[in-house]
């Protein structure tokens, strides 16, 4: 990103997130005191920072969703007719491709090409409700492995902290491994070259071009029950705002850990832009960010952050 006057101080951020705890490094100063001309403000920082801990993660759920939601609405219903969702909803599907010995057999197989039209579609209780169209094109589904490629065409999810619309085309990759003593690990590789996402949330509406996606997301049940979350992987992320706009790549170092609302509580991941190197850690109830102006490898300001703050941040 090359910031400008323009872009580089976004609008004054909300009264609850005006009492953030700040540290000063390198001997002090306010929260923008010292930046450079290109250099990364303590407001630009809690955006980037808190957009790019939540929004990977969010993405990720829902092109989860869109699979489990299909999976379960093809296993329970009749191609071209209305079916009602576990959830509730309603969806209509058509499939083609395939093999004349799979179709109709109510699961997903390789070759399988379904167009569906969700409506308030919810696939279980609890779980994302879609609202418009998706094609799913079955590339694997053999052996805990499936692997589809999805288009979607003004597809809004509806997740526990905002609702996305996504609109672009995608692979997922889900891999289902069953380590004994009732703990199952679902793993979901999520690829794209480019996506677009409408975020809504309090009736703040922001919009993200995603490119270069490879984000990896793992969910482990213990007995049925979510024991835990994690999430790693790249991404790049151009951010149009109410309060201002940017444009970040991020990758992880190892996998960070989430809470079931999708706040991270564990892990560091780096955004990297080209006069600034912006790192993140995180442990349960703090995040914290170093900038490095200049990219010259010393950090010269620090601010945390708490995962309420940067969860009421994001998006």
């Amino acid at each position: 990103m090359n910031i400008t006057p323009n872009n580089r101080r976004l609008a004054p951020i909300a009264a609850a997130t005006a009492l953030l705890a700040l540290l000063a490094a390198c001997g002090g100063g306010g929260a923008d005191a010292g930046a450079p001309a290109n250099g990364v403000t303590q407001s630009d920082a809690q955006s980037m920072s808190a957009n790019s801990a939540v929004l990977p993660a969010d993405s990720v759920e829902g092109q989860a969703s869109i699979l489990s939601t299909t999976r379960a609405v093809v296993a329970s219903g009749t191609a071209s007719q209305t079916v009602n969702c576990a959830g509730g909803g309603t969806a209509v599907f058509t499939v083609s491709g395939g093999s004349a010995g799979s179709l109709g057999n109510g699961q997903l197989d390789a070759g399988e090409i379904y167009s569906v039209s969700y409506a308030n579609c919810t696939g279980a209780a609890g779980a994302a409700t879609l609202n418009g169209s998706a094609t799913l094109t079955v590339v694997t589904a053999s052996g805990g492995t499936t692997q589809v490629n999805t288009a979607t065409q003004n597809l809004q999810i509806a997740l526990p902290l905002r609702t996305l619309t996504v609109n672009g085309s995608s692979t997922l990759t889900e891999t289902v491994a069953d380590n004994g003593g009732g703990v199952i690990v679902t793993t979901h590789r999520w690829t794209s070259p480019q996506i677009v996402l409408t975020s809504v949330r309090n009736a703040r509406t922001s919009t993200f071009t995603l490119s270069n996606v490879d984000q990896t997301r793992a969910i482990t049940t213990t007995n049925g029950v979510i024991s835990a979350r994690s999430r790693s992987g790249t991404i790049t992320i151009d951010a149009q705002l109410p309060n201002g706009s940017w444009t970040v790549t991020t990758a992880t170092q190892g996998a960070v850990s989430y809470d079931a609302n999708g706040v991270p509580t564990q892990g560091a991941w780096t955004i990297t832009l080209p006069h600034n190197i912006i790192g993140i850690s995180v442990v349960p109830g703090t995040l914290t960010v170093t900038v490095d102006w200049g990219a010259d490898g010393t950090p010269d300001r620090t601010w945390t952050f708490t995962n309420a703050q940067v969860g009421s941040e994001a998006g």
